[in-house]
């Protein structure tokens, strides 16, 4: 008999997909042309299983796609694009493969590789840190398409020094670590919090002593720990030290900036060189900054609740004739302060208009 009142609540707590890294993972097992893969049964289907063990590459989607029970997000990578190439005889061989790659296909920002060698690892995270162009190269034409790259070790000595790359310890290098973390916390992505004290699922905790640990975190390398208790990362840093939201908040920054020029120049038939169109442009800088406050990528002012950032537009009259003749504004440079989980830095850009203004 059913009683008079009846309640029944369904309640979906499953993280749903989140699509935002841009990632790409380099197999060296064999020529594939790149495809986009959004299931591990799928990725296993091209990559199946070597006497009875789960291949490498779907092992590493696996890693990247099932932190559905730890993660303290509300979404989870649910895509990625895989290419294969021949197997390399050199790190250098396999940077030369890359960057022939990107000759046709360059729409990918994050980078995992199945080659876990020191050599491999050193190799690819200088390539992604001279993947960012310099001010005066962006002023030549260069394109930007900075990479990050995300590698593992079991080497407790590795030595390195780079921005654009994150390193993670392991005793089990079959663990995948790298796809692991970025698929407990990447799923984040672009609002920024702290990769530390996050727990990917998968991974067990390296039998450490104290000095190695010591010597670990003094190398910018992360790894996972427990202390009273607890299991969680340390420190949630680049290979340089610097911590990886902010890195990648930098990073989202110029991408939202740079395709908000896009839009703006694409609906507007003449951007005048004027005061007025000026103000234009300069609008790009203001909503990418206050769409980084919104993020918590850049810091609120404790009072205003405003975002904390300058910006500096130039006026008509500050052109000189050679810059209106060239259609080219002086430059728009704001300033904003970078909110990191436990500090704040400043970070500082240039928005050049080149023959964008008339």
């Amino acid at each position: 008999m059913p009683r008079v009142v009846n309640i029944h609540i369904d309640l979906d707590t499953k993280p749903k997909p989140a699509e935002g890294l841009d990632i790409l993972l380099v197999s060296t097992d064999g020529i594939l042309p790149v495809g986009t893969y959004r299931g591990v049964d799928e990725v296993r289907a091209k990559f199946p299983d070597i006497a009875g063990a789960l291949h490498k590459i779907p092992r590493k989607v696996s890693a990247l796609f099932n932190q559905g029970k730890t993660t303290l997000a509300k979404t989870l990578i649910r895509k990625i694009k895989i290419v294969g190439f021949a197997p390399p005889a050199s790190p250098e061989e396999l940077i030369s493969a890359i960057e022939e790659f990107q000759q046709t296909d360059n729409d990918w920002y994050t980078l995992f590789t199945d080659q876990d060698g020191d050599d491999y690892v050193q190799a690819l995270a200088k390539f992604a840190e001279e993947s960012e162009p310099t001010k005066a190269e962006l002023g030549a034409g260069i394109e930007d398409h900075r990479k990050f790259y995300f590698g593992q070790t079991n080497n407790r000595s590795l030595a390195g020094a780079f921005a654009r790359s994150v390193i993670i310890y392991t005793d089990n290098l079959d663990e995948e670590a790298d796809t692991a973390y970025v698929g407990n916390v990447g799923p984040f992505y672009p609002k920024s919090v702290s990769w530390m004290m996050k727990r990917p699922q998968g991974l067990t905790v390296p039998k450490l002593t104290d000095p190695q640990r010591d010597a670990l975190e003094e190398a910018n390398i992360n790894f996972l720990t427990k202390e009273y208790k607890r299991e969680f990362i340390k420190n949630g840093v680049c290979w340089n030290g610097e911590f990886i939201d902010n890195q990648l908040g930098a990073d989202y920054l110029a991408k939202f900036m740079r395709e908000n020029m896009y839009d703006i120049l694409l609906v507007e038939p003449k951007v005048p060189f004027t005061d007025a169109g000026f103000a234009t442009i300069a609008s790009a800088v203001f909503k990418t900054l206050n769409r980084g406050t919104d993020l918590g990528i850049i810091a609120r002012d404790p009072e205003s609740e405003a975002g904390v950032f300058y910006v500096t537009v130039p006026k008509r009259a500050e052109a000189t004739d050679e810059q209106a003749r060239a259609r080219h504004m002086p430059d728009i440079t704001w300033k904003a302060l970078v909110e990191g989980a436990v500090h704040r830095v400043w970070v500082e850009g240039t928005l050049s208009a080149n023959g964008l203004v008339a």
